[in-house]
């Protein structure tokens, strides 16, 4: 049975390793300075890391910002709304394909209206099928595409922002 819980604080360390450990690959983008700074927006609690876990063991990880913490570059795509970005979501490469992704993006739905969201924004690169079928599975909806120079190396270097609202 797979837990959904958010990190507790002695935690952070070990799920940033997984974080750069399952989550390194050619469509995400990790540089060390924004995966610390994200880090210390759940410290600070501008953030929280959502934990999928099989006997207390991490299998997925999110991490997830609050709609009073949006970063300023998904404002326009939140239309004024307050809104969660989404800025990771990793699953153990033992367990990849088994629904856990969708699952934690489910559960961050799920608490969305406590935190005062409206939406939910999320991005992936243009050409990553497996993110494109997580946010699909889970509801999201493509808000836009465009070259993304300074955070795609691979394939069309093109990033895919998607949404998803709790009320029209």
């Amino acid at each position: 049975m797979i837990d959904y819980r958010l990190a507790a604080p002695h935690e952070l360390n070990d799920l940033k390793a997984f974080l750069f450990r399952h989550g390194a690959n050619p469509w995400n983008h990790l540089p060390v300075d924004g995966v610390d700074a994200e880090f210390q927006s759940v410290v600070a609690g501008d953030a929280s890391a959502l934990v999928a876990c099989v006997d207390d063991q991490p299998v997925g990880l999110a991490i997830f910002y609050h709609p009073h913490a949006l970063h300023e570059a998904y404002i326009a795509y939140s239309h004024g709304r307050p809104a969660i970005y989404i800025a990771d979501v990793v699953v153990h490469q033992e367990v990849n394909g088994q629904g856990i992704g969708s699952a934690l993006l489910l559960n961050i739905l799920g608490r969305a209206p406590s935190l005062g969201a409206e939406m939910l924004v999320i991005d992936r690169h243009a050409e990553n099928l497996a993110s494109a079928g997580m946010m699909r599975k889970a509801g999201f909806q493509v808000l836009a595409t465009f070259l993304d120079l300074d955070r795609r190396d691979s394939g069309n270097r093109s990033t895919t922002v998607l949404g998803l609202y709790l009320k029209p």
